[in-house]
C-alpha cells in the first residue's frame, strides 16, 4: 500500500555515519514532493542532502519516504544534537521503520540526555509497553552540536539498533504484513523548540546480512545459544491453528520482551517455568506482539500434585490491557476450566465460562494438557486436547491487546510450579 508522506503532531513520552548496506537503495539529498518526502514546510526543510525538522514546542513530528517500501533494510542516519534548550529529557530525534500509515509505526530515537528508546504506535495509540523501554547508553555524545549515527537493521522479525557503530538493543519485532516504510522522526521538549538536523540518509535492502553480521560476539554467541526465539515455520501441531503463524515461542530461552526474569518466571530450556508465590497467580504477556482475532494453543503441565487442586491452575491470558486488565482461559488440575474476566486486578462475578469439569482434561500432576483458544471478535472458544468444550461471548476492549501466559499456586507453605511450553499464535480460519 503506498501512502503519503505525513506530519504528525502529538505529545508524546519522550561522529558521521559509516556506511551501511551495499548497495544503496536510498541515498543522497533528500527529494521533496509526493513521491519523496513531501513538501518542505515551517516543521520540515531539506538542504540538499540535511534534512531539518523542528517540530512545535512539545510535539512531535515525522516524515517518512513515500517513493519505496521494504522488507528487510538497514538504515542509518546522522543526527546532530540540538544546541542550548531545555528539558533535555523530552526532545528526541531518530528513525521510523515498519511504517503502514501515520497510526502505525515503530521509532526508534535518542535523546539530548544520553538515553535511547524504541516505541510502538498501533492504531493511533503508543503503546504502553515498548518494545525497548527509555535506556541510558554511552554510545551517545550528548555534547552540544555532536554528531551521533544511529542505524536500525530488519530481517524478518528480528530488529538491531546501533548507535556510533555500537549495539545498544536487538529485540523481536511484529513486522507487518508485506512492505513498509522507513523514515525520520523527531520531538521539541515542551518549553522550546528544537531543531534535529539529519544528514548521510542511507537505506539499504541488505538488512538480513547486516542483521547477522553487526551483532557483537557476545549477542552472536547468545543468538547461537537460542537467546532470540520466534521460529515461524515448525511442523504444524495438530491440536492446534494452522492458519498463519502470528507468534511462536518454544522457550529455548528467555525473551525479554515477556519481561525480566526473576523468581516467579524462567523461560529457557524449552518451557516457560513458573512458581507463583503461595496463594497467588503470576502472568507474563509478550509486549512486542499486539493482534485482534487469534487462534491461539499453549501446552501446560503442574510439576507435582497441589494440596488444592481447585486453586491451582494455568493456561492464556488474553485480551491484555495491563497486569490488572485482562481475560483468562485456564486449566486445573482436577479436570475443571473457567474463562474469566479480570478488572481492576478483580476477577468479574460473572465468568465468560463458569468453573467446569470435563472428561477432556488429563487429571494429575506430571499430564500435559493442550489448551487452544479460538476469538473471533467478540466470540470465543476454547479446546482442550483437540476437543471443543466451550464456546462464549466477550467484551474485547477498544485498544490493541496482548497474548500471554498464567499460572497459579495453591496457599500452601511450597507454593506450586507449572511448566507452560509451545506457545503458538495463528490467524483463524
Amino acid at each position: 500500500m503506498r501512502f503519503a508522506p505525513f506530519t504528525l503532531i502529538a505529545l508524546l513520552l519522550t561522529s558521521p555515519a559509516w556506511a551501511c548496506g551495499e548497495p544503496a537503495t536510498i541515498s543522497g539529498d533528500f527529494q521533496t514532493g509526493a513521491s519523496g518526502w513531501g513538501e518542505p514546510d515551517g516543521q520540515f526543510q531539506v538542504r540538499g542532502s540535511e534534512a531539518v525538522i523542528a517540530p512545535a514546542a512539545g510535539t512531535q513530528t515525522a516524515r517518512w519516504y513515500a517513493g519505496k517500501t521494504f522488507g528487510s533494510l538497514d538504515a542509518c542516519v546522522t543526527i546532530q544534537m540540538p544546541a542550548g534548550g531545555e528539558d533535555a529529557a523530552r526532545g528526541y530525534a531518530g528513525l521510523v521503520f515498519w511504517g503502514v500509515d501515520k497510526d502505525n509505526f515503530y521509532q526508534a530515537v535518542i535523546s539530548r540526555n544520553g538515553m535511547v528508546s524504541v516505541a510502538r504506535k498501533v492504531r493511533g495509540k503508543i503503546l504502553a509497553a515498548s518494545p525497548i523501554a527509555w535506556m541510558p547508553t554511552n554510545a551517545l555524545n550528548v555534547s552540544p552540536d555532536a554528531r551521533n549515527a544511529l542505524r536500525v537493521t530488519l530481517d524478518g522479525q528480528t530488529v538491531v539498533v546501533l548507535i556510533n557503530d555500537k549495539e545498544v538493543a536487538r529485540f523481536r519485532g511484529q513486522a507487518p504484513d508485506g512492505s513498509s516504510h522507513v523514515g525520520l522522526v523527531a520531538s521539541s521538549s515542551p518549553a522550546a523548540v528544537d531543531a534535529w538536523r539529519m544528514t548521510d540518509f542511507k537505506v539499504s535492502e541488505s538488512g538480513a546480512q547486516v542483521a547477522s553480521s553487526a551483532a557483537s560476539g557476545a549477542v552472536a554467541a547468545a543468538d547461537a545459544a537460542g537467546e532470540t526465539t520466534g521460529a515461524i515455520n515448525a511442523a504444524p501441531r495438530p491440536e492446534c491453528g494452522a492458519g498463519k503463524v502470528l507468534l511462536e515461542d518454544k522457550f529455548a530461552a528467555h525473551d525479554p520482551m515477556w519481561g525480566a526474569k526473576n523468581s516467579q518466571v524462567s523461560m529457557g530450556e524449552g518451557a516457560a517455568i513458573f512458581e507463583p508465590a503461595p496463594g497467588t497467580p503470576t502472568l507474563r504477556w509478550n509486549r512486542a506482539f499486539v493482534f485482534g482475532d487469534i487462534d491461539a494453543c499453549v501446552d501446560v503441565e503442574l510439576a507435582k500434585n497441589t494440596t488444592n487442586p481447585t486453586a491451582s491452575y494455568a493456561g492464556l491470558v488474553f485480551w491484555v490491557e495491563d497486569s490488572r486488565n485482562y481475560h483468562q482461559a485456564v486449566i486445573a488440575p482436577n479436570g475443571y476450566f473457567t474463562v474469566a474476566r479480570i478488572s481492576d486486578g478483580k476477577v468479574v462475578a460473572k465468568r465468560p465460562v463458569a468453573w467446569t469439569k470435563v472428561a477432556a482434561v488429563k487429571t494429575g500432576a506430571k499430564q500435559r494438557n493442550t489448551l487452544r483458544l479460538i476469538l473471533k471478535g467478540p466470540e470465543g472458544r476454547v479446546l482442550i486436547n483437540g476437543q471443543q468444550v466451550a464456546s462464549f461471548r466477550g467484551e474485547p476492549p477498544h485498544v490493541p491487546t496482548y497474548v500471554g501466559l498464567l499460572a497459579s499456586s495453591a496457599d500452601s507453605k511450597n507454593g506450586d510450579s507449572w511448566s507452560i511450553s509451545d506457545l503458538k499464535v495463528t490467524a483463524p480460519q
